[in-house]
């Protein structure tokens, strides 16, 4: 078992490894986690690249995820893209059928119609354009804003 005093060294360099917001796996087991400073944060790395929450007529935008293929690795309903604008003009797509779908079976004179969806789908698209993180390779930094003021005991994290 180490000391106290033989730790020191490897703490320092742990904290300036995760003071640098590194993706990577933790270097500590989640046993060991109480050795890792309160503030630190850590760069967040997505599972779902979909930003857009809309859903007119209840139709979402799909998820953008990880394929797994690293030649293909944007997956949106069962297919690939190799590059996440395709994918995102796939999901925008994909919910601006289904929302059209919902329209027409209104007869288009319901709630929503055809034409709600493709403003929707434009701002879709207009969403997807403007989001931060594009890939599976960066993070999402995280910024610490305080306590929260229900429960102090807990900080309140929010992405950059």
């Amino acid at each position: 078992m180490f000391s106290t005093t033989s730790l020191f060294p490897f703490l320092s360099l742990l904290f300036l490894a995760f003071a640098h917001a590194s993706p990577q796996l933790p270097l500590v087991s989640a046993h060991d986690t109480f050795l890792i400073p309160r503030h630190t944060l850590f760069l967040r790395q997505s599972t779902n690249l979909q930003t857009f929450t809309e859903a007119v007529g209840g139709a979402a935008a799909s998820p953008i995820t990880n394929s797994g293929d690293p030649k293909r690795p944007f997956q949106v309903d069962g297919d690939t893209f190799p590059d996440f604008k395709s994918a995102s003009e796939r999901t925008c797509d994909n919910q601006n059928n289904a929302c059209s779908e919902a329209a027409n079976t209104q007869g288009n004179k319901g709630s929503i119609t055809v034409s709600d969806c493709g403003k929707q789908k434009e701002r879709c698209t207009a969403a997807q354009e403007k989001t931060k993180v594009q890939n599976f390779t960066t993070g999402t930094v995280s910024t610490n804003i305080g306590p929260d003021p229900a429960f102090p005991d807990f900080d309140l994290i929010c992405d950059a």
